[in-house]
């Protein structure tokens, strides 16, 4: 009997300890992304207008199995009539230049996880972006932008408004 009673109690502490795991997690993922963040804003200087983004380039946005629903992050500014992107692992940054490139609302993609996107296109490349907002529950600021104030931004920029 008393190893029933063990054996449940350990079965109820792995039980309680997969949460734990998983909270622990998130919450250095979203430490490293901050420090990330924090070293690409400090290469960048200080653009006219910047956001913190998730990204898909191409056809990677629409493939259906794939691990998470974007490539990764990085940050996306405005500097000089152009839209520059520079991510995280510095592996796909690019410009594009306003007066040369398409900026289109794309809403909600069912295979990304229902978020909302926005493209940038150029005749030679098109980028998918969304805010990069982090978990809730580490992020409780509500200054930050939607995915859908940055896209309205960089209309702006381009009309010249």
């Amino acid at each position: 009997m008393d190893s029933i009673i063990l054996f449940f109690i350990f079965f109820l502490f792995l039980i309680l300890l997969i949460p734990a795991i998983i909270f622990l997690i998130a919450f250095l993922a979203a430490r490293s992304r901050k420090k990330k963040q924090k070293v690409l804003l400090e290469q960048t200087g200080t653009p006219e207008y910047y956001a913190f983004v998730r990204y898909n380039v191409g056809d990677t946005q629409n493939q259906f199995f794939k691990v998470k629903a974007f490539q990764g992050s990085g940050i996306i500014y405005v500097e000089d009539r152009k839209i520059v992107f520079k991510d995280t692992l510095n592996q796909n940054p690019y410009t594009f230049i306003l007066d040369e490139s398409s900026i289109k609302w794309e809403d909600v993609n069912i295979v990304n996880g229902l978020l909302k996107w926005f493209s940038v296109s150029d005749n030679t490349k098109k980028y998918f972006f969304n805010i990069d907002s982090g978990m809730f529950i580490f992020n409780t600021n509500s200054s930050k932008p939607t995915t859908k104030s940055v896209f309205e931004k960089l209309i702006q920029y381009q009309t010249g408004l």
